[in-house]
């Protein structure tokens, strides 16, 4: 069994309120949780407008396709939402 976890962080250039920033952070976990299947939550930054950190995990039992969902996950923020992301921290189990 293969778990890998990853912290994202992003930034998030079309909020200009705390209100903008959640509806652009509910979207990201809505489309995560059932286009890919990932647990996926906000961990940090809650109080800031303009940068979230999302926790995204996944349970498996082949760790290279797991791995390739989550560049997958990476992938579809950067090309779906108008965000930046500005640090990625993997955890390997």
């Amino acid at each position: 069994m293969v778990l890998i976890g990853m912290e994202l962080t992003i930034m998030i250039y079309d909020a200009y309120s705390l209100k903008d920033k959640r509806s652009v952070v509910k979207s990201i976990l809505h489309k995560l949780k059932n286009q890919y299947n990932v647990s996926v939550a906000e961990i940090d930054e809650m109080d800031t407008w303009n940068k979230a950190v999302l926790g995204i995990g996944i349970v498996g039992n082949n760790r290279v396709l797991c791995e390739k969902i989550l560049q997958k996950v990476i992938q579809f923020i950067e090309n779906n939402y108008e965000v930046e992301v500005t640090e990625i921290d993997w955890q390997k189990y």
